[in-house]
């Protein structure tokens, strides 16, 4: 073996066998794992997408089960009064919008819309801070009108949002300052609007025609 190894042909043959094994070795040891890190964080990302898509489709159909009482009619007058009230909805926006330490900067409303025992308001609301305060003041809004343990918990007025756009903070400021442009959606309680009574005048000659003519007829 030593005889081998004074070869020229034998150092280089030790030489390439040596640098197999270093890279066998390398492979069992570094890419392997590797490997089987990399397939494994692709079968999460994969589930992760999986219940992302899932919970996309449970907002785009929000539903709960809620057992109402009698005892609950306040808190469903909370949720949703009588009238829009514009003034009750700056409050709000603008106590939570304080609440997160943000910079309330402007509010518009936008035409209500008339839905099934239901009027929608959109706003148009600006606010400007941290990302994470804005997040906070969002989840805030929504937490108003929960359901907890199948009973309404109201403790303010029902909001959605329906947009959130983030776009440079004004007067100059620099990140982690942003300016958040949402659009919410304030509920009020509307009662159904009955079909209108069919008018006396649009009933049809013809018809009162043939009850005169009916009337005096001789058996």
């Amino acid at each position: 073996m030593r005889t081998l190894l004074d070869s020229p042909k034998g150092r280089i043959g030790a030489v390439v066998v040596g640098g197999l094994l270093i890279m066998a070795a390398a492979w069992f040891l570094l890419i392997s794992p590797q490997k089987s890190t990399a397939a494994e964080l692709e079968t999460q990302v994969s589930a992760s997408r999986a219940e992302l898509s899932q919970r996309r489709l449970a907002l785009a159909r929000p539903s709960a089960s809620v057992n109402v009482k009698p005892s609950d009619l306040y808190l469903l007058t909370k949720a949703l009064p009588n009238d829009p009230g514009m003034s009750e909805i700056l409050l709000d926006v603008n106590r939570l919008a304080a609440r997160n330490a943000l910079d309330f900067r402007s509010i518009a409303p936008s035409a209500p819309v008339l839905g099934t025992g239901y009027l929608q308001q959109p706003l148009d609301v600006a606010v400007q801070g941290r990302f994470g305060d804005i997040s906070r003041f969002l989840g805030d809004l929504r937490a108003l009108v929960t359901v907890r343990n199948k009973r309404l918990d109201a403790r303010g007025r029902l909001y959605s949002v329906t947009r959130v756009e983030m776009k440079e903070p004004e007067n100059l400021k620099k990140f982690p300052i942003v300016k958040a442009e949402v659009t919410l959606n304030a509920y009020s309680f509307s009662a159904p609007v009955p079909p209108p009574a069919p008018d006396p005048s649009t009933t049809p000659a013809g018809s009162a025609q043939s009850g005169t003519v009916a009337a005096g007829v001789t058996p």
